[in-house]
């Protein structure tokens, strides 16, 4: 089959050009060219130059693409609208229009912060969204053109995992002050339920094989606070969590306004897939499994 991937140097990025490379032919878009290999082939240009991602989408012609290309800083997204517009909306319409008109399929990756954060429990894909930023609500308005196609599928997500050289996520970044015993002021009370990048990966090479559409949250099995999730990697890493300092969002004076409660319930995907989805704990233990292999390769 033939695979798109936008956003391809990026950390999902990265994981589903090196699992679906081994079966598929890849073509992968980013800002900057990621890991190369059999199958790949890269083109590195501006998401939101229409005219170069519709020169690209017809000399690759897809059967799928999975754009996974966005602004994930909430903060630099509040400040540039224009940026995040072209990149999550125009840019994503573009995409669309060309895969529904080719009978094509595009996966579609979203946010797990297009709620307002108030509701006690996890959301699920019939609760009311109400994003707070520029952001989620440039994303939200990329969803609402991916599920007005036929072969369009939204996955909500929040995801961990290990990034290039250059970059870090927010778990790398919790593992580096841990290690470091660097002063760590993580949120009591913002709860999330992030997925490692290995599983969603894994998740959307079975979608491909077994096609759904429409509206998915996929995350793992159950929720933590950003505080509990830090205290967590020090136990599965074995490491001291006394640098980790219980904070409240509240205190913050963010550009952007957060949701406190990004929780997403996976009953739906869970009930449609084959597939065991793991707990936040078990991402961890995941992690650090990586890791151990990572620095046993390295010695």
């Amino acid at each position: 089959m033939r695979i798109g991937v936008t956003g391809a140097s990026g950390m999902l990025g990265t994981a589903l050009v090196n699992r679906l490379s081994k079966i598929h032919t890849l073509f992968a878009t980013s800002r900057s060219q990621g890991v190369e290999g059999e199958n790949i082939e890269w083109n590195c240009f501006d998401l939101t130059d229409s005219q170069l991602l519709l020169k690209w989408l017809n000399k690759t012609k897809p059967n799928v693409v999975i754009h996974c290309a966005a602004i994930v800083n909430v903060d630099t997204c509040e400040g540039h609208v224009d940026m995040a517009t072209a990149i999550h909306v125009e840019a994503t319409q573009v995409i669309v229009d060309y895969l529904d008109k080719n009978n094509s399929r595009l996966i579609y990756i979203s946010t797990d912060s297009v709620f307002d954060g108030e509701k006690k429990d996890a959301y699920n894909e019939s609760d009311l969204e109400k994003p707070f930023n520029v952001y989620s609500k440039t994303k939200l308005m990329g969803e609402s053109s991916v599920q007005s196609m036929s072969g369009g599928l939204v996955l909500r997500t929040n995801i961990i995992g290990w990034t290039q050289e250059g970059k870090m996520s927010f778990a790398e970044w919790v593992l580096k002050g841990l290690i470091n015993n660097e002063p760590l002021g993580l949120f009591y009370d913002v709860y999330f339920s992030p997925l490692t990048v290995y599983d969603l990966s894994l998740i959307i090479e079975k979608i491909i094989e077994n096609p759904i559409f429409g509206l998915y949250h996929c995350a793992s099995s159950d929720g933590i606070s950003k505080y509990e999730f830090g205290v967590m990697m020090a136990k599965i890493f074995q490491l001291s969590a006394a640098s980790i300092n219980k904070v409240s969002i509240d205190s913050m004076t963010f550009k952007a306004v957060r949701p406190k409660n990004m929780v997403l319930s996976i009953k739906k995907i869970n009930s449609t897939l084959d597939y065991d989805f793991p707990s936040v704990v078990d991402a961890i233990r995941l992690m650090k499994s990586q890791y151990e292999k990572k620095n046993n390769l390295l010695n």
